[in-house]
């Protein structure tokens, strides 16, 4: 009787991580459709994001657990200059910081910091308050469209899109970099691989033009400046993040 109820428990649970496989990679292959809602007036904006191989990374999460993690970004625009305007969309966890306490934490839930996520962002937008209504509940798994309205008055702007990605390491971004070192992401639970900076270009009259947005550096490793390095040398897998984020106005 004991054996046949351990079989049971046992057939149980293959079932169960079978069946949560398939629901996992049907979110994977699906296109998620991502609506803003938060201007009602002006010329629509669709962004899409295709996933690269590296999009979902292994994130141990103990000795025995580990999950597939997806990247947390941000698109905004500036103007020509180089001033933020505002924010097109970005993951909640960046917005509300509400990250998961790693093991060494000693801070309480939702006061815990991780300024090496996306500081170019960060710093580019600065205490100008984003609306809850540009940011989902998680990061899609795979494939997405953004579609937004943006109606600024003027015609040209400059389009960013920031992805990083947690504990991403790589050789010269080890999890047991040193504190005040240039290759230091925030420790063992930290970036690793420093966010990746997109951009293009855009013109809001050129209606059904699509736009490449480019890989043009990466930002600060630890989050301390919102400076743009140019320097992509030292950056491996993290390239492979993003296959293709591409800007429609229709």
């Amino acid at each position: 009787m004991k054996k046949r109820i351990a079989f049971l428990l046992i057939a149980f649970v293959v079932a169960a991580l079978a069946a949560y496989k398939i629901i996992d990679t049907i979110k994977i292959n699906k296109t998620s459709n991502i609506s803003i809602t938060s201007e009602k007036q002006g010329k629509k904006l669709s962004v899409s994001v295709i996933k690269g191989q590296e999009y979902l990374h292994k994130f141990q999460v103990n000795s025995f657990i580990s999950i597939k993690t997806p990247p947390q970004f941000a698109v905004w625009i500036e103007d020509l200059n180089g001033n933020y305007v505002n924010t097109i969309y970005a993951t909640s966890k960046v917005v509300n910081q509400n990250w998961s306490k790693a093991p060494d934490d000693s801070a309480q839930g939702g006061k815990i910091k991780r300024q090496e996520a996306l500081p170019y962002w960060t710093h580019k937008h600065g205490n100008n308050k984003i609306n809850p209504d540009t940011m989902s509940s998680a990061t899609p798994k795979g494939n997405s469209v953004i579609s937004s309205k943006i109606n600024e008055k003027q015609g040209e702007y400059i389009i960013f899109a920031e992805v990083n990605m947690s504990t991403d390491f790589n050789e010269y971004y080890p999890k047991n970099a040193e504190q005040g070192k240039d290759n230091y992401s925030g420790g063992p639970w930290g970036s690793g691989q420093p966010a990746l900076i997109y951009s293009s270009n855009i013109n809001l009259n050129s209606i059904n033009k699509i736009y490449d947005l480019k890989l043009i550096g990466h930002s600060s490793p630890d989050g301390s400046d919102g400076n743009l390095y140019k320097d992509l040398s030292r950056v491996t897998t993290a390239k492979n993040i993003i296959d293709k984020i591409t800007v429609q106005i229709n």
